[in-house]
């Protein structure tokens, strides 16, 4: 009996083997991977395109200022990676235990209560509302409602 689990052991060992060096299956992630400290790529790409057009327009100033073009370089290269280290240090910190999106719709959020862009979200604040109102009579729901109607006086007719 033992001969026989040491034999199954090791037939079990290849398939093991086997699926551990599979590719994943990348057509069925739902949320896009983290690159830096949990930020995203689509996240980096908005960070670096604010922040390379500022350090340049920064190291531009400073070359005008002092004359040396090392400062475009040095600003246009270091600034933005700087400031993604920091920001995904921010980013990571905004996202933790949250679900994914969370801060994006947020944004959003934001944005349409200031008017901004257009909301696509639910956002009513107070009752909702059917626009009928509710009967409560426990009459049978197919039972005719007869209103009755005001008796008016007749006419009094005066006779020759």
């Amino acid at each position: 009996m033992n001969a026989e689990t040491e034999s199954s052991g090791r037939n079990a060992q290849p398939e093991a083997d086997s699926t551990r060096f599979r590719a994943p299956v990348t057509d069925r992630v739902n949320v896009e991977p983290a690159i830096i400290r949990g930020m995203t790529v689509t996240e980096a790409k908005v960070i670096s395109l604010v922040t390379v057009p500022v350090f340049l327009l920064l190291g531009g100033i400073l070359l005008l200022i002092t004359g040396f073009w090392q400062f475009i370089l040095v600003l246009g290269v270091a600034g933005p990676l700087i400031t993604l280290w920091y920001a995904s240090a921010y980013l990571q910190k905004a996202k933790r235990g949250r679900p994914d999106g969370h801060y994006t719709q947020a944004i959003h959020l934001w944005m349409a209560r200031r008017g901004l862009v257009a909301n696509k979200f639910l956002s009513h604040h107070g009752q909702w509302d059917l626009g009928r109102s509710l009967d409560l009579n426990l009459a049978h729901p197919y039972e005719l409602k007869v209103k009755a109607a005001k008796s008016q006086p007749l006419p009094h007719r005066k006779t020759p």
